[in-house]
């Protein structure tokens, strides 16, 4: 399915938006808007660690012929489906992006009826082609 999207040359953009709760817990280091003060170093040493796991992910996850250097953004946002939606959209826009490429967690209509869903809001809102990939 990647052959699809990409070709080489292609900037390809790793968003991962997580709820500032998690993010201590995701990081292992206290959210910068939570805490009076910050050792930096080690809060960008931290950062870096988790961008690095994420690349590794998915590059693992691409056939071997494909290439590239993955950009990765690690953004905070509060914890509702719309505002993460919201986040993702607006990042879409920002880059510049010529499609959104995302996965869904398989919830079930009753579930994503009352929770919501982040790829749904996606789909919905964002300006630019969105593509769901169901997990199998």
């Amino acid at each position: 399915m990647i052959n699809n999207f990409y070709k080489e040359g292609d900037e390809v953009h790793l968003l991962n938006v997580i709820s500032r709760l998690s993010f201590a817990a995701t990081l292992g280091v206290p959210a910068v808007d939570f805490t009076p003060q910050i050792n930096r170093e080690a809060y960008e040493a931290v950062v870096r660690k988790a961008e690095a796991f994420i690349v590794k992910r998915f590059l693992a996850r691409l056939p071997s012929h494909i290439q590239t250097t993955p950009i990765v953004h690690i953004i905070k946002s509060e914890v509702d489906t719309n505002s993460v939606g919201h986040v993702i959209c607006m990042k879409a826009e920002e880059i510049k992006a010529t499609c959104v490429l995302m996965g869904s967690h398989n919830k079930g209509p009753v579930r994503e009826f009352f929770m919501g869903s982040v790829s749904q809001y996606v789909s919905h809102h964002c300006k630019v082609p969105v593509v769901i990939v169901k997990q199998p």
